[in-house]
């Protein structure tokens, strides 16, 4: 501790300077277990950093006794500087970091105990892909049935459950063993045979190649702490307080991984008389988080984790932040009645002194092309007259498929972008390429990365000198790059591909030389790498315009390296791999207050923990958000509109809400009714723009067409239509029954009970948090969830079986066509108007069906043609789309749209 650099240490009132009663309490309290229930915008990076500033100054705690987690890297250098700010440089050299960042330097000092080499490679994306696919080619597996997408995700899913493969095997496959060569599983019983036996597989290759992936990174800290007890002990010396960010988000493994850092389930004895934490025994545990905005269950988050945290350390403070220093009331106020329909959450009420502020705006179009358009007006508008910049501005949706309509409005429009979430610059094939190169020189028995660039640029080497290798590597159960080596005792080697892998051979030596003599120099390495490969030469000398963008992003990779050299005062080429392998999504948004004259397009679940003074929540429609496959599951349900909710609360100022009456599903026109998310806010929040689309008010709304829309009419914008030979060939619901088994497009259903996708992913079972034959964790009982990930339709009907039209914008409908329509809704409004209001009221309510919402209550016995008997359970009058809530028994509880459920009341 001698050797630390000077720290400041400020006095209790400095740090408490400007905080509220809520943050001033977080910010004091002194106790073993600490829960920070922190609403969105309520200041908890603040809070946080300045407890832990605290701790030291009051406490008296050495920086080095502090490890601090979040999620993504740039939070962590967010708090980092804020911390610069408030103790001094000794900040940067903290342990605060993602959790993926603190195992890898774990891992990197004490691996060799459970067998990995300190320079391990860590695996992207795209390189656990390359591998299973190469595994599952091997075995005769039918990639195209079974994707390594698809494989990997079921095998991520057994990561964050801490389940071992050899438990796998054991169950499923226990006659296979990894490792044999000339495997052909050809047929098997069950696919858990094939995720079991894939699993094992791409683990031994993963070993043979000393490399990790995302998840190993996790699961194998855990395996370390647990097995070695004499390493746990080490850590929990050092870190007597940590402090964890963003608690709802972690998984099961990183649930456990706390409390082995912690040493909390190794039942030890707190040092008596010690002031704060000690010395020994269980490190003091902060964790801040927020039930409301766990969004992540998909990627194996568990929201329990935090629901539950006061049972798991029954001697817990829970201190709860409410005061929103970031949106006006009138989205607070959205915000809070959306979440406030989730049960069994604990009553969390956000409010703000900034004022009521402007009403969210709505827009209604009748396509997405049309929504599209009339954001990217809308934006422009907020750009010239509002003087809002185009970097103040974020479009948020649900899914990434929605983005292509708004990025051609905005192109029309000539409105700049940036697309988060796209192709990442580290996953372009150039970048790749050299950073493979990089991976191999770091670690020469990565095959994954040594095959790769084998024959790039091409050199001549290709399937048959790969397998030269790879047949002697098998053989002698070795890495390709021993077999390199060894190439002189390779028998039958024909003397040109001989001669062709020894050069690459030489090459390769040369350049690790190189890489060994100037370690502390990644940029001269990335330099060396790219001149001697010939990747930057056949790129220079290509006649292809985009070879020369090729050849920008190469050098871009070479300035991040200098970068890194710059920030990093013990840089070494390991350590700049690390960082590159360990960027996220959320890393390429610029930093707050900087000004890149774009517009921001992202998806919801990477807006989390962002903020933008105008945000257009876009595609509001049930299937699209809520998602299709949620409408059936009450706890995916739940976890749409925490995702609504974190959507409300990006918004500093001003929030638009839009929708559209007919989106393309599956290559046809589907029509989409509003999300139910747009009936939870209060009416009078919203100032909609245009309320109705034409087709809603073409067959039910009989309200008067607005002049000054300038979408209104039937004509399409820019999209599919409706019209003549479409819109009424076939009455709504016909063919298409409210619960059907349907699938996507025409006679797509309301709760149907199709699967969208092969099979079940991301079903876990926690409770019993096994990892092999042992067992880990406190157990908390058994528990599951997420076993359904089906897809139903809500709502999404297909219309219009020939749209076809005349002219290049596809608009079908004609002035003379338009006039005979609008003269028709003329007459009918004045039949519908002379039978008297409550007649009127009465169709208006009532469904195709017949049935109608004020013939329902709770308590009613009904019968649906799929599901059978059911007990209604709840009612909601919303006109002609009225719901009602059914509990079907084993069948589960469903929403049916009253006016086309093919129900009968008993």
């Amino acid at each position: 501790m001698n050797d630390e650099p000077e720290v400041i240490r400020r006095s209790a009132d400095e740090l408490l300077a400007g905080l509220n009663e809520q943050q001033t309490e977080a910010v004091k309290y002194y106790g073993p277990a600490l829960l920070i229930a922190a609403g969105a915008g309520s200041g908890k990076t603040r809070v946080l950093t300045r407890r832990i500033a605290y701790i030291m100054g009051v406490g008296g705690v050495w920086p080095s006794q502090i490890l601090a987690i979040t999620f993504t890297n740039k939070a962590a250098a967010e708090m980092k500087q804020r911390l610069e700010t408030l103790i001094g440089p000794v900040a940067q050299r903290m342990w605060v970091s993602t959790f993926h960042s603190a195992c890898v330097r774990i891992l990197r000092r004490d691996g060799d105990r459970i067998g990995l080499k300190s320079g391990f490679s860590i695996y992207d994306t795209a390189d656990q892909q390359r591998l299973v696919k190469i595994i599952c080619t091997e075995m005769n597996v039918d990639v195209k049935r079974y994707t390594p997408r698809s494989i990997l995700a079921r095998i991520s899913d057994y990561k964050n459950n801490l389940q071992d493969w050899r438990t796998q095997l054991k169950e499923y496959a226990p006659q296979f063993k990894p490792g044999q060569r000339n495997l052909k599983m050809g047929s098997f019983g069950n696919v858990e045979e094939l995720y079991a036996c894939v699993y094992a597989e791409y683990q031994y290759r993963l070993a043979t190649a000393n490399a990790v992936d995302f998840d190993d990174l996790i699961m194998r800290t855990v395996e370390l702490l647990h097995d070695h007890p004499d390493v746990a002990a080490y850590y929990h010396h050092r870190f007597r307080y940590i402090l964890v960010d963003e608690y709802q988000d972690t998984n099961h493994a990183q649930y456990v991984l706390v409390r082995e850092l912690a040493g909390v389930d190794d039942k030890l004895t707190p040092e008596p008389g010690a002031v704060g934490a000690g010395k020994n025994g269980p490190a003091w545990i902060t964790v801040v988080g927020d039930s409301d905005q766990s969004i992540y269950a998909f990627r194996g988050a568990d929201i329990r984790n935090i629901q539950e945290f006061e049972k798991d350390f029954p001697n817990a403070k829970t201190i709860m932040l409410e005061q929103n220093y970031r949106s006006t009331q009138t989205i607070l106020d959205a915000a809070n009645k959306v979440i406030s329909l989730n049960p069994g959450r604990k009553p969390k009420k956000l409010w703000t002194a900034l004022g009521q502020g402007d009403k969210i705006i709505g827009y209604a179009a009748d396509n997405a092309q049309q929504e599209a358009s009339w954001i990217a007006t809308e934006i422009a508008r907020l750009a010239g007259e509002e003087g809002f910049s185009y970097a103040d501005i974020a479009i948020m949706y649900r899914a990434n498929a929605q983005s292509r309509s708004l990025e051609e409005a905005m192109i029309n429009a000539g409105i700049p972008y940036q697309l988060v979430g796209g192709t990442r610059f580290y996953e372009r094939r150039e970048v790749k390429d050299a950073m493979a190169y990089l991976q191999a020189l770091a670690n020469p028995d990565d095959d994954v990365n040594l095959r790769r660039i084998l024959n790039v640029p091409k050199r001549g080497l290709g399937a048959r000198a790969e397998a030269v290798l790879t047949d002697y590597a098998g053989t002698h159960q070795t890495s390709a790059w021993e077999a390199l080596t060894h190439l002189d005792a390779i028998e039958g080697v024909p003397t040109r591909t001989a001669k062709l892998l020894g050069q690459f051979r030489d090459l390769m030596i040369g350049l690790r030389e190189f890489a060994t003599n100037n370690d502390a120099k990644p940029s001269e390495i990335v330099a060396e790498v790219l001149d001697k490969s010939g990747l930057l030469a056949e790129l220079q000398q290509s006649t292809d315009p985009q070879d020369q963008t090729r050849v920008e992003n190469l050098s871009q990779l070479q300035s991040t390296a200098a970068e890194f050299e710059q920030n990093t005062p013990d840089a070494t080429l390991n350590g700049f791999l690390e960082t590159t392998a360990l960027v996220a999504d959320s890393d390429q948004l610029p930093d707050e207050g900087e000004d890149t004259g774009k517009v921001t397009l992202m998806t919801l679940h990477t807006a989390k923990g962002l903020e933008y003074p105008v945000v257009f929540l876009t595609g509001m429609e049930q299937g699209t958000f809520p998602h299709s496959r949620s409408i059936d599951n009450e706890s995916e349900l739940e976890e749409e509109r925490r995702l609504a909710y974190v959507g409300i609360t990006r918004a500093r100022q001003i929030l638009y809400v839009t929708r559209a009456a007919v989106r393309s599903q599956w290559g046809q026109a589907a029509e989409m009714m509003p999300s139910q998310f747009l009936d939870d806010i209060p009416a009078d929040l919203i100032d909609w723009k245009r309320k109705e689309t034409s087709s809603e008010k073409m067959r039910g709304g009989w309200g008067d067409f607005d002049d000054d829309d300038e979408f209104s009419g039937f004509e399409d914008f820019g999209g599919s239509s409706y019209g003549s030979g479409s819109y009424g060939s076939k009455s709504y619901g016909s063919g298409s029954s409210y619960g059907s088994g349907s699938r996507w497009g025409s006679g797509s259903s309301y709760g149907s009970g199709s699967s969208y996708g092969s099979g079940s992913y991301g079903s876990k079972s926690y409770g019993s948090k096994s990892y092999g034959s042992k067992s880990y964790g406190s157990s908390r009982g058994s528990r599951s969830y997420g076993s359904d990930y089906g897809s139903k339709s809500y709502g999404s009907k297909s219309y219009g079986s020939g749209s076809s039209g005349s002219g290049r914008n596809g608009k079908v409908t004609t002035k003379r066509m338009k006039k005979q329509l609008l003269d028709s809704l003329t007459s009918a409004k004045k039949k519908a108007s002379a039978t008297g209001s409550a007649s009127a009221a009465e169709s208006s309510s009532a469904g195709g069906n017949g049935l109608n919402v004020a013939d329902f209550h709770e308590g009613d016995r009904i019968s649906h043609d799929q599901y059978g008997l059911g007990k209604v359970v709840g009612v909601q009058d919303k006109g002609r789309n009225s719901v009602i809530t059914v509990d079907f028994g084993s069948e589960g509880v469903k929403r049916l749209l009253l006016r086309v459920a093919p129900i009968e009341k008993l």
